[in-house]
């Protein structure tokens, strides 16, 4: 009596580069808006126990932050599309 032999797992069909890229820049940005949100909330509960004010400089340094974000995404689409991840 012999056993039969099981046909080899077909590997996975890697997503076109562009799926792929698109996905990494939303992760990408999920991640940095993350970042964003902590960055915003932190300066909230410091100014709800009076230690600080809005200014300017505040409202300022959170839209550079959320400029970072938007830009750190689209370059990492950008970088995944052209460069994509190894498939060995």
């Amino acid at each position: 009596m012999t056993n039969p032999v099981a046909p080899p797992v077909p590997l996975p069909i890697p997503a076109p580069a562009h799926v792929d890229a698109k996905s990494r820049a939303w992760r990408t940005l999920v991640q940095g808006g993350t970042v964003t949100v902590a960055a915003a909330v932190v300066p909230v509960v410091l100014a709800s126990t009076g230690t600080i004010q809005w200014t300017g400089a505040w409202w300022a340094a959170l839209g550079v932050t959320c400029g970072q974000t938007a830009l750190t995404a689209g370059l990492s689409y950008v970088a995944r599309h052209v460069v994509p991840p190894s498939t060995s």
